[in-house]
């Protein structure tokens, strides 16, 4: 629900090496989101329909029809593995996670004005960097697919990016996290993966919020239903093919993404094409 939105943007201010792009639509077309903010909301939601929630409750071992929380055995009928990038309910599957983004960023004190994108392969790869507005705070990072770091410290690069463009993070708490983007499959009879833990996010942008709430919706479905076909599944997984090809093309030669991505900006010029380059990408 936009009601909970941090801030709300109709341009993306886009950099590459050489040139800046505004992106712009007549119309709000990206929004963020505190993720505090929305766990609460789904948390609330789940308690007014009668969930019984539990915390300190990390699930160690998984076995079939049921899980072991602090020593004690709790059965299940279902089991949805909503365990992020290091899902103990996808190792227990048994299914390989290869294709890893990794991402570094700074949680700064104060509001920037604009929501802004940064590509330029010889810092980012094909990855990116990124200024994110939010309400009383901005995030300042990057985020690189894992197998292109070779061996790089992202702080320090992150660090030195920073200081070459003159962002002050001098108040900034560093974060940093993974980004499984490897989809394996979801449906494993009676077990369900959604979001990270299902390899649902962009290998492309990193998003994976959105793909997570779907395919957490239709997992719920399924088991309401076991005959529900899942046609939301299927439209983010459409995307998410989409952008992976696009990630792959550009990662054939390290100096591809500047190319690729100059000649989709240089297309935003027209109103009509920025509109489908937005769809593509979001």
């Amino acid at each position: 629900p936009l009601g909970i939105a941090d801030r709300s943007f109709s341009t993306i201010k886009t950099h590459t090496a050489h040139k800046t792009y505004n992106v712009s639509l007549p119309w709000i077309f990206l929004v963020t989101i505190d993720r505090k903010r929305i766990g609460q909301l789904l948390l609330n939601k789940a308690l007014t329909q009668g969930s019984e929630v539990k915390t300190n409750a990390c699930v160690k071992e998984i076995f079939p029809g049921y899980v072991t929380i602090n020593n004690q055995k709790v059965e299940y009928k279902y089991l949805i593995g909503a365990d992020g990038s290091l899902s103990v309910t996808r190792q227990y599957l048994g299914l390989k996670t290869t294709k890893v983004g990794v991402t570094f960023q700074y949680k700064v004190r104060r509001e920037h004005n604009d929501f802004e994108l940064f590509l330029d392969a010889q810092t980012f790869g094909s990855g990116l960097g990124w200024i994110v507005p939010h309400r009383g705070y901005t995030l300042i990072g990057l985020g690189q697919e894992i197998r292109e770091t070779k061996g790089k410290n992202l702080k320090e690069t992150c660090y030195q990016w920073c200081r070459q463009m003159r962002i002050d993070i001098s108040d900034g708490r560093a974060e940093a996290g993974t980004i499984n983007y490897d989809y394996r499959g979801w449906d494993f009879g009676n077990i369900f993966l959604v979001g990270d833990a299902g390899g649902f996010a962009s290998g492309l942008t990193g998003e994976g919020i959105y793909n997570a709430m779907v395919s957490g919706r239709e997992a719920a479905r399924k088991i309401i239903d076991p005959h529900y076909s899942c046609p939301h599944i299927r439209q983010i997984l459409k995307k998410k093919r989409n952008h992976e090809r696009f990630l792959a093309l550009m990662q054939m030669n390290e100096r591809l993404p500047d190319i690729y991505y100059i000649t989709l900006l240089s297309l935003t010029r027209s109103q009509r094409l920025s509109r489908k380059i937005m769809d593509f990408l979001f």
